[in-house]
């Protein structure tokens, strides 16, 4: 499944819904807004849904001589 489009409507939105005002629209870029939004979501919202992350190992030479 696609992921839905980000367009500047959606990026508004999701932004007053997380505290943003109107006005800092006018002082933040729109990476700001956007780390904002993603700072927001990873301290307020659970992580159901997230997969497990991958566990690291040390690269063996056999790993070495395959690359």
């Amino acid at each position: 499944m696609a992921a839905p489009a980000l367009t500047t409507e959606t990026v508004m939105l999701r932004s007053l819904e997380r505290g943003l005002t109107l006005r800092d629209f006018e002082m933040l870029t729109v990476g700001m807004i956007i780390d904002y939004i993603v700072a927001y979501n990873d301290a307020n919202m659970p992580d159901s849904g997230q997969a497990e992350p991958v566990k690291a190992r040390p690269a063996s030479q056999q790993d070495y001589d395959r690359f």
